[in-house]
């Protein structure tokens, strides 16, 4: 027997393989073959063999990244990290250079012991490029201000420094850019100043550029520009009131009554030389008579809609408008010669047929009545005791209504218009009982 395993190698052959087999399970148990991926980004090498004074290239973001897959035992992998990992494109090895886009084959190398090259695989060998000229334009720089400054203050002029900002890079990129706007941090400021600012640089979509199509730009300085904003703060001043002007000459055998404007007031924002000049003024706005041109009419004038800033009654450089709007409705009243109006409460015009489960309001506290005399002095006339006024509301429920208001008038005087209002009917309140009641 002792002889027969002493000289028997086929014996000993078999149990080393059964020992390296169970070694070779344990390792694979404990230690197994695994593929892991890794998004790498793309490094580029030899810019210069296509940028010259007139060609550059441009990459899409989606080839900027590639995903790289490898395979090992899982103690290496537990080693490797994207920092190990380098994809080149090296432009040097573009073969054809009159295609569109450019192929440029993309290497891969592993800084790891233990890493096998063919178990290394990528999502894509080559990448695109496009070749394009270089193109230049001048830009308008546009100042944004965000943030609001102190209590009582307003931004009111801002002088960029530079205004404008030449900008280099491939045409497709310099052809879609649409404004070019310094973003400026004025938050809580309560004095002159300057402030500094990078730009953004939208398309004409309004879509801001990304960090990576930024890069394929350059600017007069060969870096990202920075800007400075010359600040100058403005101070408020409320309840600036309105007079207009007007020009021109009614229809003939009428007058004009009143001249309004809403809203009358408004809160203004300026230098401190042009508030001056407001108060000099008393804090008055005057809209000019050319504005409002009346020639030949024989009714109100109800059509003028005047714009303080883009109508110049303002001058931007010095004073605007703090509200989101500066446009003034003007109306201007004309009345027959010989005639005035005047303004009658509504609380004495008597309600003919209301319903008794009814009750009954206005918009207005007052109505206007046009009244022409014949032989008496208009400036002796008092609404509250010469005029009997009333309304019918026969037939009518609950509801909003246009109403025509009767009116009856002294002998001598003459009513020039209809007068109407709009009335509000509602049902009245239901009162609940209560025990004892």
């Amino acid at each position: 027997m002792k002889k027969f395993l002493t000289n028997n190698w086929a014996l000993k052959i078999l149990s080393i393989i059964v020992a390296v087999l169970i070694w070779y399970l344990v390792v694979q148990v404990s230690n197994p073959y695994t593929r892991q991926p890794y998004d790498v980004p793309v490094e580029i090498l030899n810019e210069s063999y296509i940028v010259s004074g007139k060609k550059t290239f441009r990459i899409d973001d989606q080839y900027r990244t590639l995903r790289v897959t490898v395979g090992a035992n899982q103690s290496t992998l537990k080693k490797l990290d994207v920092s190990k990992i380098r994809l080149t494109a090296d432009l040097t090895q573009i073969v054809d250079m009159t295609s569109s886009p450019v192929y440029v084959p993309v290497n891969v190398s592993v800084d790891l012991t233990g890493i096998d090259e063919k178990n290394i695989t990528l999502s894509r060998t080559t990448i695109p490029i496009t070749i394009e000229d270089i193109e230049n334009a001048t830009f308008d720089v546009e100042a944004d201000c965000e943030g609001k400054p102190g209590s009582g203050y307003e931004v009111g002029t801002v002088s960029l420094n530079p205004a404008t900002v030449n900008i280099s890079g491939p045409e497709s990129i310099i052809d879609i850019i649409g404004r070019v706007v310094a973003k400026i941090n004025v938050n809580g400021m309560k004095e002159d100043g300057i402030e500094t600012a990078e730009f953004k640089i939208y398309d004409k979509n309004g879509t801001e550029f990304t960090e990576k199509t930024m890069d394929y730009l350059t600017f007069d300085n060969g870096m990202t520009p920075q800007i400075n904003a010359e600040i100058s703060l403005w101070k408020k001043r409320e309840k600036v009131k309105i007079r207009v002007e007007y020009s021109g000459e009614p229809a003939q055998g009428f007058q004009v009554g009143e001249v309004t404007a809403t809203p009358s007031e408004v809160t203004v924002v300026g230098s401190q030389e042009a508030l001056d000049e407001l108060a000099e003024a008393g804090n008055v706005i005057t809209i000019p008579g050319e504005l409002v041109n009346i020639d030949y009419a024989s009714q109100d004038r109800d059509d003028f809609s005047i714009d303080l800033m883009k109508d110049k009654v303002l001058d931007e450089t010095k004073i605007r408008v703090a509200e989101n709007t500066s446009a003034i409705k003007v109306v201007v009243t004309v009345l027959p010669n010989g005639s005035q109006e005047f303004l009658m409460d509504v609380e004495q015009i008597q309600k003919m047929n209301l319903a008794e489960d009814l009750t009954l309001s206005y918009d207005q506290s007052t109505v206007p009545i046009r009244i022409k005399a014949s032989d008496h002095n208009l400036d002796q006339f008092d609404p509250a005791a010469m005029v009997q006024a009333s309304i019918d509301l026969s037939n009518k429920g609950e509801g909003d209504y246009p109403v025509t208001v009767n009116v009856s008038l002294p002998e001598g005087y003459e009513l020039v218009d209809w007068v109407s209002t709009v009335v509000h009917l509602k049902k009245k309140a239901e009162v609940t009982k209560t025990d004892g009641d």
